[in-house]
């Protein structure tokens, strides 16, 4: 192997160049779904909380509902209007 990198050096930066981005949509895959499950989770963890409290099936669709949907809400002509 180390002769055919010596003979050919220019397989290094080809093995480099299609490794990088494969490894980062492998990452970012993988990190995507993670976050989604912790999510999921947490919104789990609120509701069990919120029965166990004593909460009603409506206070309870009341508060999942007011739940931001997105990370970060300042995104789009909206967002853009409101800070003008």
């Amino acid at each position: 192997m180390l002769e055919l990198l010596k003979e050919e050096p220019w397989l290094i930066v080809v093995t480099l160049a299609l490794s990088i981005p494969i490894l980062g949509i492998i990452f970012g895959t993988v990190t995507g779904h993670l976050t989604r499950v912790r999510k999921a989770e947490i919104e789990a963890s609120l509701k069990m909380e919120m029965i166990q409290r004593g909460m009603s099936a409506e206070e309870i669709k009341m508060v999942i509902e007011a739940m931001p949907r997105k990370s970060c809400k300042h995104h789009g002509p909206a967002a853009e209007r409101e800070w003008s």
